[in-house]
C-alpha cells in the first residue's frame, strides 16, 4: 500500500511539474493569454473579473467560472452577434448537428450566440488551454461565416 502512495505522489508531481492545472487564477489566464499573444482586456465587474477578446477579428469574452478562494475551475468563452436579420433556429441547430466543440443558440433577444466550455477540475495542461483558445477562434470564423455576419 505504501508503495502504491509514493508512486502515486510522484506521478502526481510529475504531472504539477509538467503544468496541468485543475484550476486557474484570473493572473494565470491573463498571464497565458500574453504569452500567447492574444489580444485581450482584462474586465473586472462587481469582484468578477473576465476578460475581452479579439478572435478571428470578432469580440468575444472569456469567462473564469466555478471559482472558490481566488481558483477557478472551468472557462467559457462566449461570443453573441447583433444582426438585422439573424438566422433561424433551424439555421442555428444545423450548426450544433455538423460541429463539434462550440455551441450555439438564440438569445432571449433572438440574436445568435456560440459558446464553449472547458472543465479544468480533472487536470489540463497549459496548451489544451491555448487549444481550448485556438479551436474557438476557428470556430468562431466559421460560425460567422455560416449565420452570414459580416
Amino acid at each position: 500500500m505504501a508503495g502504491r502512495l509514493l508512486a502515486w505522489v510522484l506521478l502526481l508531481g510529475l504531472a504539477l511539474a509538467q503544468g496541468v492545472r485543475t484550476s486557474i487564477t484570473p493572473g494565470e489566464v491573463e498571464a497565458l493569454l500574453k504569452s500567447g499573444s492574444y489580444r485581450h482586456e482584462r474586465v473586472e465587474d462587481k469582484g468578477q473579473v473576465y476578460f475581452r477578446l479579439h478572435l478571428a477579428g470578432l469580440r468575444a469574452a472569456l469567462y473564469l467560472l466555478d471559482c472558490q478562494e481566488g481558483r477557478c475551475e472551468s472557462l467559457q468563452l462566449y461570443a453573441g452577434f447583433s444582426m438585422k436579420k439573424p438566422p433561424t433556429l433551424e439555421r442555428v441547430n444545423a450548426w450544433n448537428r455538423e460541429h463539434r466543440f462550440s455551441r450555439a443558440y438564440l438569445d432571449a433577444d433572438g440574436d445568435p450566440a456560440l459558446e464553449a466550455d472547458l472543465d479544468l477540475s480533472g487536470g489540463v495542461a497549459e496548451g489544451a488551454i491555448r487549444a481550448f483558445l485556438d479551436l474557438f477562434e476557428e470556430s468562431l470564423r466559421a460560425f460567422a461565416a455560416w449565420i452570414g455576419f459580416e
